[in-house]
């Protein structure tokens, strides 16, 4: 059995972040629908995304049916609300009015099901004077505080890829709202909406930043505070192959135990030095690092028992032991395509754990199959298919 078996998601999201929130839904045993419009597909500007490759190596995808629906026409809502009719869970990454402007927006769909839950992922959110801004991770990113806290002290902040506002502040905030709407529905009997924005996320996962802010009045300023580079125990350093080696060494007793194995017992007073001190520990700490590699660093703090890492590539992460011991990096058999990897399931669960059971497929190829489970017969799918409503 696994967690979620009998729940039906409609993923309407089209890619990440609502297809990041509907993956786990899926490891755990949901049946989830992606609903694509007719001519979607994944563009990228660095990879060839045709053909099969690309969806079965996109756990976005994994455990997910796929049909084509056109909600812009009168007989594909109709078939959409069929489908509504069995789902527990809708997932949606539209700006706010666009699927009310489509006839199935979160009033309509409660309609034909009380039960159902609807998950609106956007930017702004569906309120407050920015909801009709178009943005992307960066931008939510930048508005919510989190650019300002990464990059040098003297340099411009840094771009923080998709990680932030797409996946961590809606992806998995999205996940999160689903399920406790899913709790709380087994109390009410009713469904609701949930409104997920990436801005609301980004600023969430401000709980250490911000009480130190709310508490005492000073804005803090990438590379002056101990959670951005301003603490020698805090920092990378580079080694002498190019590469960099990360120092978490908070803690009073990891700090001594750094000191100790660096032979500079005299800096562990010294963990909170102002400047000049701490600039002197500072650049001691640059030197030592210049005297080995990344991977001998690594190797010599391994039983020293301070908080160290090697800064790693992907191509390293993804061969690294402890990585494949946690089976956070997976192989699977495609009957085409042939051996695929993709990241594995973060969440281990001891009695229902999640399950990669399907690779994702080519928009639309479960299109036929799951209509027919709606009780269309073979007729009026070739008739809804001539007619544009589905695809």
């Amino acid at each position: 059995m696994l967690a979620l078996d009998g729940i039906v998601v409609l993923d309407l999201s089209r890619r990440y972040p609502g297809a990041y929130s509907s993956m786990f839904l899926a490891d755990f045993g949901a049946t989830v629908i992606k609903v694509d419009p007719p001519g979607s597909e994944f563009i990228s500007p660095s990879v060839d995304t045709s053909g099969e490759a690309f969806p079965a190596h996109l756990p976005l995808d994994r455990n997910k049916q796929s049909v084509v629906i056109n909600l812009k026409s009168e007989a594909g809502r109709e078939v959409f609300l069929r489908l509504v009719q069995r789902a527990d869970v809708l997932v949606e990454g539209f700006r706010p009015g666009v699927m009310d402007r489509l006839g199935v927006g979160f009033a309509r769909l409660s309609e034909v099901n009380p039960r159902l839950i609807y998950c609106a992922q956007s930017g702004y959110g569906q309120d407050g004077p920015y909801v009709e801004l178009a943005g992307h991770d960066w931008n939510y990113c930048a508005v919510g505080g989190v650019q300002s806290l990464i990059g040098e002290p003297d340099g411009p902040p840094c771009l923080t890829s998709n990680f932030l506002a797409d996946m961590a502040g809606a992806g998995l905030h999205g996940t999160i709202g689903i399920l406790i709407a899913l709790l709380a529905r087994d109390r009410t009997g009713r469904g609701q909406f949930v409104d997920i924005s990436y801005l609301d996320g980004v600023i969430s996962l401000l709980a250490l930043e911000s009480p130190l802010y709310f508490l005492t009045g000073k804005v803090p300023h990438r590379g002056k505070t101990y959670t951005t580079g301003s603490m020698p125990w805090a920092h990378c350093y580079e080694c002498r192959d190019g590469e960099y080696f990360s120092v978490g060494a908070m803690e009073a007793h990891l700090w001594a135990n750094l000191c100790r194995a660096l032979g500079r017992e005299d800096f562990i007073p010294h963990q909170f030095a102002e400047p000049p001190k701490r600039d002197e520990i500072f650049a001691a700490f640059r030197q030592l690092f210049l005297t080995r590699t990344r991977d001998e660093w690594w190797e010599f703090f391994k039983d020293k028992n301070t908080c160290v890492g090697p800064v790693l590539n992907l191509d390293e992460t993804f061969r690294d032991p402890q990585v494949l011991a946690r089976q956070m990096v997976v192989e699977m058999e495609h009957p085409t395509v042939g051996k695929v990897r993709q990241i594995g399931i973060p969440i281990k669960l001891s009695d229902t754990p999640g399950q990669i059971r399907r690779l994702g497929v080519v928009v639309g190829s479960d299109t036929d199959a799951v209509f027919a489970d709606l009780g269309y017969a073979p007729d009026e799918i070739t008739r809804l298919r001539a007619a544009g409503a589905i695809g």
